[in-house]
């Protein structure tokens, strides 16, 4: 018996396209203080990262989607 593997091309793998895009360019870790804690923990869990990224745009002096 002899053995051979053809490869087909069109079937499995990575599709370009494929998958959920991304909503944020990078996950950033910072240490916050105690009272930056106690704000962020008062921010429900699902608009924690839009309010930080609104937050630094503010203090930076630029509008979102501004660059």
């Amino acid at each position: 018996m002899q053995e051979s593997q053809e490869k087909k091309e069109g079937w499995g793998g990575a599709r370009e396209g494929a998958g959920r895009k991304k909503k944020y360019a990078k996950t950033c870790f910072f240490n916050a203080t105690e009272e930056v804690v106690a704000i962020i923990d008062a921010i429900p869990r699902n608009e924690r990262a839009d309010f930080i990224n609104r937050c630094i745009l503010e203090a930076a002096g630029k509008a979102a989607g501004e660059e």
